[in-house]
């Protein structure tokens, strides 16, 4: 298995820390390199090389794919690329994580350190859980959705697709965050949140 990580700075940096922890005990398991379309100085930093573009990367037998990519347009954008290719992509859950066995959990998601997922949680493709994130009974999380650390969601919470609840977030039982909805830092959400609309405070209103 050789693991190509699609996205070359911060965050591609973590799941390559990640991918150490979740498979570095396989001895068939390596990372390859990274895909990026911009200059990226990660081989200087140490880390494996990168590869080639997006667009332009042939895959090869035994690769496998995670995209690591924060921003959730380019997230879907280039993880569609490799798709369209017959890519694979695999999910990225630390030991540390606890997810109920009655979760279900689709394909290329990142479940950090200490994170949290009760019963019946259904998280779509695609989506980024960052550390200590705690997901009620019910909760769905939709494909192409990122999760900073500390965010909590109580019971039946749906969050669709395209959506980014930023750190430390609150929201309490039976909410729906509409597509492509931005949470802030923080913010503690009481109401329905508007597709497109960003939110922030304690109670969290709209401000974009």
């Amino acid at each position: 298995m050789n693991l190509v990580i699609i996205g070359a700075s911060g965050l591609a940096r973590e799941v390559f820390d990640l991918a150490q922890v979740c498979y570095g005990h396989v001895r068939n398991f390596a990372v390859k390199g990274f895909l990026s379309d911009g200059p990226s100085q990660i081989e200087e930093m140490g880390y494996p090389k990168v590869l080639n573009t997006v667009a332009g990367y042939e895959i090869e037998e035994g690769d496998v794919f995670f995209c690591a990519i924060g921003n959730v347009t380019d997230r879907r954008k280039t993880s569609e690329i490799i798709l369209s290719k017959g890519g694979e992509f695999i999910n990225l859950i630390h030991p540390t994580a606890i997810t109920s066995p009655s979760a279900k959990i689709g394909k290329g998601v990142a479940i950090k350190a200490f994170s949290s997922l009760a019963s019946d949680v259904t998280i779509g493709d695609f989506v980024y859980l960052q550390s200590s994130v705690i997901l009620g009974h019910d909760v769905k999380i939709d494909s192409y959705c990122q999760v900073n650390s500390f965010a909590f969601f109580a019971g039946h919470v749906h969050v669709e697709e395209m959506c980014t609840i930023n750190a430390g977030a609150k929201l309490i039982q039976n909410l729906r965050v509409g597509k492509g909805a931005t949470v802030g830092m923080g913010s503690v959400v009481l109401n329905k949140v508007k597709s497109g609309s960003t939110v922030f405070g304690m109670p969290a209103k709209m401000i974009l």
